[in-house]
């Protein structure tokens, strides 16, 4: 067996230049580092191809050695003369669907630090074996043809990029490229637990190299025949589909192809993964009033439908700070939130539509599930709606940032905003 050569310099630029356009002086780009052999080896070659790199290190805290591992990677970003922030996730305790929660507010600070730091770009160190293992667990779960697809080389987030250069690349190959660099690396333990189910993957495609390489020509397929479709699905949104920033979508008579209705209802749910497709292609073909996935669905004029929030599945309120997200769709803007106010959904906001500016044209139902700013039990401020009874506030407004759009190509669900009447 000959001995895997480290990635090179050029073939690494060479993947870059076809992710492009990045951006110019001035806008950094960033990469996710855990210390692990896959993302130090992402920073070396990512410093080579550009100067202008920010590290972003998370660390967990869930293991006792987390901290010192971080400051650790820290220091040898340093030296590869890479600026490094060193985020720390609160809250995140042992329990339940751990990995799931860990893997969101891994996500949620580092786009946050981007935002910061002015980053449209973040780097991260997925490689072959991280897409064969999703594949297998994609197959194991009856994921269907876009599950299949695993990870793309691009996914645009509400106001990030999550860019995957180095899936060409296996595991032996960063090794090489780390070592080739003189470069340390922390092994996390947690890899190798086989009670998840990513570990027991990992270890069933290393005692069977051609399995591995049919699951890496698997994603190969199935991600271009995604990518014809989505370009299908983008000419199809365009055509038919109405979207509102207030977070509910107008579609015609038929509704919506399945995938794409699956897509709907995934990002005005504030979901990461759309609903099940058996549910979603009985909607489909016999269009009617339902709920699925905490989104209705109701009849609207001249045949239309509405995709809208469900009320009762609304998150709770969250504290009114800026920058704050709520229900995992709107994010509050503004100069000012004063203290102990609250965002919520505006309830029966419809009620007490100021006099003389007319009746909204959208039913109460849906008007309900806006965000507002509440103050102890009174609504102060209905951003969406124009409506506003503190004046020191009148600045603020919400943007529709679901965790994801609802194509690749980001066509809605993401940085829509709105300060006016509906």
């Amino acid at each position: 067996m000959s001995r895997a050569e480290p990635v090179g310099g050029h073939d690494f630029a060479a993947i870059m230049a076809r992710l492009g356009p990045w951006p110019g002086r001035g806008l950094p780009v960033a990469i996710a580092v855990s210390g692990g052999a896959d993302s130090m080896a992402l920073a070396c070659l990512a410093r080579q191809w550009r100067d202008d790199v920010v590290g972003l290190v998370v660390d967990h805290g869930l293991r006792a050695e987390s901290r010192r591992e971080a400051e650790e990677t820290v220091s040898r970003l340093a030296a590869l003369d890479i600026p490094t922030r060193l985020l720390v996730l609160d809250g995140l305790e042992r329990g339940p669907r751990m990995a799931e929660r860990a893997r969101r507010m891994r996500y949620q600070a580092l786009f946050a630090a981007c935002r910061e730091i002015g980053a449209l770009d973040l780097l991260v160190a997925h490689h072959a074996g991280d897409q064969a293992e999703t594949v297998m667990m994609r197959q194991r779960a009856a994921s269907g043809a876009d599950g299949l697809a695993a990870m793309a080389l691009v996914t645009p987030m509400a106001d990030v990029r999550v860019v995957r250069p180095l899936l060409a690349f296996d595991k032996a190959s960063l090794y090489a490229t780390v070592r080739a660099a003189g470069v340390a690396w922390v092994e996390d333990p947690s890899n190798a637990d086989l009670r998840t189910e990513r570990a027991r993957a990992r270890q069933a495609l290393a005692r069977d190299a051609a399995l591995d390489a049919s699951l890496r020509g698997a994603a190969m397929q199935a991600g271009a025949t995604r990518m014809a479709q989505d370009r299908e699905d983008t000419r199809w949104l365009a055509a038919h589909v109405r979207y509102h920033a207030g977070g509910w979508v107008v579609l015609p008579a038929a509704l919506a192809p399945v995938r794409v209705l699956a897509a709907l209802i995934r990002v005005i749910g504030g979901h990461d993964y759309p609903p099940r497709r058996d549910g979603v292609a009985a909607l489909a073909r016999n269009p009617q009033a339902a709920t699925l996935a905490g989104v209705r669905i109701l009849p609207w004029r001249d045949g239309q439908w509405l995709l809208a929030r469900e009320e009762a599945a609304i998150a709770p309120p969250v504290p009114a700070r800026t920058g704050a997200m709520w229900d995992r769709r709107f994010v509050l803007h503004a100069r000012r939130s004063p203290p102990q106010w609250r965002i919520g959904a505006a309830g029966p906001v419809a009620a007490w539509w100021p006099a003389g500016r007319g009746r909204s044209v959208w039913p109460a139902s849906v008007l309900r599930t806006l965000p507002a700013l509440w103050y102890g039990n009174d609504v102060m401020a209905v951003p969406h709606m124009g409506l506003y009874r503190d004046c020191g506030v009148a600045d603020a407004v919400f943007m529709n940032q679901p965790p994801h759009p609802v194509l690749p190509g980001g066509l809605f669900g993401g940085g829509a905003s709105y300060a006016g009447g509906v």
